[in-house]
């Protein structure tokens, strides 16, 4: 009987042991160490989207690799394993067309995304690539990146090749070595216009008819490399449409860069007029709202920042506007809140200043001389850019421009108080004479003779009354004929002269404008100067 019992027993555990082996082997998913032959869109905290593997070992993009072939030989291969998959699967939100296969140069196969050969980060430089989640491998020489799907900006670096088969330095000097410039997230080039402004495209046509030259780079801001920062990006409308802009430039396409990676507009016209981009550009500049046209008969001229011309009026010598009611509808008032200049040395931003009209509204100045728009048919329509046609209009209307004199249009009113007329008998009436630039009025001495200053001290002691006037003359209004100008030396000194006639300021003009010399000591002693006037003798 005990003997069965022991039997019965070991029949009894041999039976369990035999369950849990079968309970074990059944397991209908056995772990497999392998990664999965998958690729994955996963989410990392900081740089969002990234490509990683099944495992989610994150992958990367190398700066070098814009043509689409792997730079990454020998011993940085150490670092950074190429990674391929045979007929991999996709997650959710990778799309398989952006992946490819290339031969790298040891005979490896490698995967591609967008055309960027992948790879693995190792840490150690011995191959053992980083663990799943990780992104040591970010922004590394500022040219190795985490994959992304969502790039609206890649950075390349490579030899800069022009159109005309140039190798070209960082500076665009012909010459060999590498450069760092932005692309697409295809690795097609991007550009952009040395004669834009700020979040201003100059070049593009209403009707896109140049589009084809010079694509604008249409899209909006997605992801960028972590070496860059999102605030340097924007979108503007052009016509419609939108183009993405960098530190303010808009950003362009060259339609001759046939294969991703090619840096042919670098030298098209010519070097840098189209630049590359990378993140050493500086900022774009604004606009000027003023600046300079050189007109084919006239010379340097102030014009807006869409290059219309601006004019000055010689009944505004006070400083204060005398164009109102009707004549406002010829002569349109300039005016800008804010004053921005090409870079000309032709003009001072201290030039510009800005008055409250009778009317209430806002005017530009320079020099202190009111700035207006010329509207040729009188209702308020301003005349083409760079048309000139308002230039002498009624001897008074002169374009502005950095002259050395110009011409006045005002009440003489002397020292007295007394209204004078051009003959300096009393009255009221407008009389025409010359000013310096800024409006200060000039006379001579009856009692000089040709060339001939019969007033100045030798010490300059009575210099104070009636100060010598003198400046090289380069720019005149239309009005007047450097032919009529000339120099004198005054104890030392130079002294302009016209006619012959050495000419002066008045110390007790304090004002701009002002002509109170005109009565002093007795009217007609300290003439005014015009066209008029007679030469010396």
């Amino acid at each position: 009987m005990k003997s069965l019992k022991i039997s019965f027993l070991a029949v009894m555990l041999a039976g369990i042991a035999m369950l849990c082996s079968c309970t074990e082997n059944s397991d209908p998913e056995p772990k497999d160490e392998e990664p999965d032959n998958e690729i994955l869109l996963s989410t990392d905290a900081t740089l969002g989207n990234i490509i990683t593997d099944g495992a989610g070992v994150t992958l990367y993009f190398f700066s070098n690799d814009v043509s689409g072939e792997s730079a990454c030989l020998d011993g940085c291969l150490s670092k950074w394993p190429i990674f391929y998959l045979e007929n991999p699967e996709f997650g959710t939100g990778l799309d398989a067309a952006d992946f490819g296969t290339i031969t790298h140069t040891n005979g490896e196969m490698q995967t591609t995304y967008k055309g960027w050969p992948l790879y693995y980060f190792s840490p150690a430089g011995d191959g053992t690539v980083e663990e799943p989640g990780a992104t040591g491998g970010e922004g590394i020489g500022s040219i190795w990146y985490t994959a992304k799907p969502d790039y609206s900006i890649m950075i390349a670096s490579g030899q800069l090749v022009g159109h005309d088969g140039v190798n070209y330095t960082a500076d665009l000097s012909p010459g060999d070595g590498a450069t760092a410039y932005f692309v697409d997230a295809e690795g097609n080039t991007l550009y952009s216009f040395s004669k834009d402004y700020f979040n201003e495209n100059t070049f593009t046509n209403p009707d896109f008819g140049n589009n084809g030259a010079w694509p604008i780079y249409e899209e909006e801001v997605g992801a960028l490399p972590s070496t860059l920062s999102s605030a340097d990006f924007g979108t503007i409308d052009v016509n419609g449409r939108t183009q993405i802009t960098y530190k303010g430039w808009p950003l362009y396409h060259f339609g001759q860069d046939a294969s991703r990676g090619e840096t042919k507009g670098v030298s098209f016209p010519a070097a840098g007029i189209w630049p590359y981009v990378n993140s050493t550009v500086e900022t774009a500049p604004q606009k000027p709202t003023v600046g300079i046209y050189e007109h084919e008969t006239l010379g340097s001229v102030l014009v807006d920042g869409d290059g219309q011309i601006l004019y000055v009026f010689t009944k505004d010598v006070a400083g204060e506007s005398a164009c109102a009611g009707g004549c406002l509808n010829s002569w349109p008032i300039f005016f800008e809140s804010e004053i921005t200049i090409s870079n000309s040395s032709q003009v001072e931003l201290s030039d510009f200043g800005v008055i409250t009209r009778g009317d209430g509204a806002m005017q530009t100045t320079y020099k202190g001389w009111p700035l207006y728009y010329y509207a040729p048919g009188g209702d308020g329509e301003i005349e083409t850019a760079g048309e000139a046609n308002g230039e002498g209009v009624g001897s008074v209307w002169y374009v502005a421009k950095d002259y050395d004199l110009m011409i006045a249009d005002a009440q003489l009113v002397g020292s007295n108080g007394t209204n004078y007329l051009s003959d300096y008998t009393e009255g009221t009436g407008s009389t025409t004479y010359f000013t310096d630039a800024e409006g200060n009025t000039l006379y001579i001495f009856i009692n000089d003779a040709k060339d001939t200053n019969n007033y100045t001290n030798e010490d300059f002691s009575n210099n104070g009354s009636w100060p010598i006037y003198h400046v090289e003359i380069t720019s005149l209004p239309s009005g007047m004929s450097a032919e009529d100008f000339g120099e004198i030396e005054v104890h030392g000194e130079k002294q302009l002269t016209f006619k012959g006639w050495p000419v002066y300021y008045f110390g007790g003009d304090s004002q701009r404008g002002d002509n109170k010399g005109v009565s002093v000591p007795s009217p007609g002693v300290w003439p005014i100067i015009n066209n008029d006037t007679d030469p010396a003798i």
